[in-house]
């Protein structure tokens, strides 16, 4: 029986003998082949010095063959290391030219600004509050697009230009009824 420990969340994943090991953490659901994965073989054998020079013996003979096999799985690995490399690189570059950065809801990471969307009269019905007697907003507006990069959550929020002037409707309502809405 194998154990593996997921770098993630720290829980242990044990794996029956035969069975095809696991790719991601079913926990936490992130990648277990990777960075910081340790994996742990716990024999049930070990007591049994006959055992373990059988399992001596194997693992020698095999260790020839998995090495040759090695640098065909390495030139893999660095071709996809080398292709994340140049990912996070772009999106770096993205970020800095940014003027606003959001943060991703869902895992934290700095979103890219992927464009505005127009939202025309016909795709929006607003909402009247009574305390305000006019629509909070008024189509056409414009949203902000962001993308995360790690997760692909999408996210809109209110360009700036329609944020002022939510402000200063707000701000006006305000001043007429003398108090502050709340």
């Amino acid at each position: 029986m194998a154990v593996i420990i997921c770098p993630w969340c720290q829980s242990e994943v044990t794996q029956e003998e035969g069975q095809e090991p696991e790719k991601f953490c079913p926990i936490c659901d992130n990648e277990l082949g990777g960075y910081r994965t340790m994996r742990i073989d716990i024999d049930r054998y070990e007591d049994d010095p006959d055992e373990a020079e059988e399992r001596s013996e194997h693992s020698e003979a095999y260790e020839d063959e998995e090495e040759e096999l090695d640098w065909k799985r390495d030139d893999g690995l660095r071709e996809k290391d080398e292709s994340l490399l140049r990912f996070e690189e772009a999106v770096e570059r993205l970020l800095d030219e940014q003027e606003f950065v959001p943060e991703c809801p869902q895992c934290r990471e700095y979103m890219l600004e992927a464009g505005e969307r127009i939202v025309s009269a016909e795709g929006f019905r607003p909402r009247t509050p009574e305390e305000l007697g006019r629509p909070l907003l008024e189509a056409p507006f414009a949203m902000t697009v962001y993308v995360c990069p790690s997760c692909f959550v999408v996210q809109h929020t209110l360009s700036e230009g329609d944020r002022n002037k939510l402000a200063h409707k707000l701000g006006e309502s305000a001043a007429d009824s003398g108090e502050p809405i709340r």
